[in-house]
């Protein structure tokens, strides 16, 4: 491979990172400028097979029907809650719950944050999540860093599983075959099957690196933002934190051992707020004195949040439980999950290519969020001018997610499908896989879960990291025989990490909270905890080697 063709295998890597990072473009502009650069170098220096090229543009475009319903129907219910106004009920809940902040970034970030990134994903719980820590008295800048390090573990099964029912299964495509096809053959011959046993492989992972975070929450709170700047003051609720990170864990690895990887972080989340909330309320494992001595706060009132409960805390969080029992149903009664599967649209010979896609119409997620905003519709009694308002707000909002991701899909395609050329060449991420996996493969367990960290640094996305570098991890495990679930697992994991510092979160989080322009202290304050997250990892999987 000369060095013009490494370039080119490193398109699209170096053009999101020129667009989205150095230009700070959008990434409703950035992806689909990425997207024809990527297309350019494939077909003038990877000479790469023009009809194929074509297609995978195709490819890409039905691929992304599946996330994009799921997107659309998560912030349809999250604006549903909004605009009845079951969300304030939800927000006042827990102010009630304890006056600690530690208690409150806790439960708040890590726990809540957790649900909500199981069912909608994509940047959303530092967007509620940090916010409504302001409310309750946190400095702004420090509710910003805390709400991003605690949306990290959860992203595994983020937005109901997609960055690995989705992000991985796309990322091990070539020319319309799974790269992992022999693995997948082995457990139970659909990638389903294939994605709970890697997913399994990151959350017994995470039963120590997810377990700390909680830990590692309160310690960032009171050493960077609390008046004494001592890590002590947090690490003194030491028993209550990792009481609450294995409230998520343990349930999240059951979940997602008997069900899948679609909802451990939606009922992990939820079990662990039935767990802890208690605990927290009655001051169980927590010090006699509550902590709220912030440095910033000298002039700042501790904010009350007085909202006036239309609804029952129940009948609030009734279309989230809804939810969940639709999808535990769907993915576990054998009858009901034939049935919905039966309504799924595929296209094959794309182009007159072998390359195919398909859309999961009533079984993907999508459809069971529209069905619970409508049942919220009766539930909440909602006026039409409500329901209008929430419809159009949510079509509005998808307008850069479907450029973003109708351009960034594509581009990974032609990425994966580059492997028709007239140059001879492999694909382009296992050309780049054999250069990395004799240069590094001796320390591939810490290098893996770096190359997760990079894909959402750049691209804001767990789920696109894995699309971008799935293949790249399987195929550099191929080249050393490292357990190829463990591999796909630290990718997965430094996705998560990357998710605390990505441009795209880092900035959404601080113009929520109004510290727009801050966003390079936050990232300063996340990377060390994102960094320190996947070493731990890396050493945990080194030492273990995978089941």
């Amino acid at each position: 491979m000369t060095l013009l063709q490494l370039l080119a295998s490193l398109t699209p890597v170096i053009s999101v990172m020129l667009f989205l990072v150095l230009l700070r473009m959008p990434a409703s502009r950035a992806m689909p400028i990425s997207m024809v650069v990527t297309g350019l170098a494939a077909v003038f220096i990877w000479q790469m097979d023009t009809t194929i090229l074509a297609a995978s543009v195709v490819e890409g475009l039905l691929s992304a029907l599946t996330p994009l319903t799921i997107i659309f129907g998560a912030v349809f219910l999250l604006n549903t809650l909004k605009y009845s106004g079951a969300m304030d009920t939800i927000r006042a809940g827990f102010t009630n719950i304890s006056g600690d902040a530690r208690v409150q970034v806790v439960i708040i970030c890590w726990l809540f944050g957790s649900f909500i990134e199981g069912s909608a994903g994509f940047g959303t719980p530092a967007a509620i999540g940090a916010p409504l820590l302001v409310l309750l008295g946190v400095p702004p800048i420090a509710a910003a860093v805390v709400a991003l390090i605690a949306d990290s573990t959860s992203v595994s099964f983020g937005a109901i599983g997609l960055p690995v029912l989705f992000g991985m299964e796309q990322g091990l495509m070539q020319g319309g075959v799974s790269m992992a096809s022999e693995q997948i053959a082995q457990h139970g011959g659909n990638f389903a099957d294939y994605a709970q046993f890697i997913a399994l492989h990151m959350i017994t992972i995470d039963l120590i690196t997810g377990t700390l975070i909680p830990l590692v929450l309160v310690a960032v709170l009171t050493g960077f933002f609390g008046r004494n700047k001592s890590f002590k003051e947090g690490l003194a609720i030491w028993k209550f934190a990792l009481f609450a990170g294995f409230a998520f864990t343990i349930p999240a690895w059951l979940i997602n051992y008997f069900a899948g990887p679609e909802f451990p972080s939606v009922i992990g989340a939820l079990v662990g707020m039935a767990l802890v909330i208690p605990v927290a309320k009655k001051g169980y494992l927590l010090p006699k004195t509550p902590w709220n001595d912030f440095a910033e706060n000298d002039n700042q009132e501790k904010a009350v949040v007085e909202t006036k409960a239309q609804f029952s805390q129940f009948a609030a969080w009734t279309p989230y439980i809804i939810m969940a029992a639709l999808l535990v149903l769907s993915r576990t009664v054998a009858p009901l999950k034939t049935w919905l599967t039966s309504f799924n649209i595929s296209w094959t010979g794309l182009l007159g290519t072998e390359l195919k896609a398909g859309f999961a119409t009533l079984y993907a997620p999508g459809a069971f969020f529209v069905l619970v905003c409508l049942i919220g519709f009766v539930l909440f009694k909602m006026k039409s001018s409500a329901i209008k308002q929430s419809i159009t707000v949510s079509c509005k909002s998808m307008l850069p997610t479907i450029i973003s991701l109708g351009a960034s899909v594509p581009m990974v395609k032609i990425f994966l499908n580059s492997g028709s050329n007239e140059a001879g060449l492999q694909s382009m991420p296992v050309a780049l896989a054999d250069l990395l996996a004799n240069s590094m493969g001796a320390v591939w367990a810490w290098i893996a879960p770096i190359v997760g960290i990079f894909g959402a640094f750049l691209s804001g996305s767990a789920t696109f990291s894995n699309m971008m570098f799935s293949g790249l991890q399987y195929s550099v495990a191929d080249n050393i025989g490292m357990n190829h679930a463990l591999a796909l697992a630290l990718q997965g994991i430094g996705a998560n990490a990357g998710n605390m510092m990505c441009v795209m979160n880092v900035v959404a989080a601080a113009t929520v909270v109004g510290m727009a322009g801050r966003e390079s202290e936050i990232i300063r304050k996340t990377m060390p905890v994102a960094l320190g997250y996947a070493m731990v990892a890396g050493t945990i999987a080194a030492l273990w080697g995978g089941l």
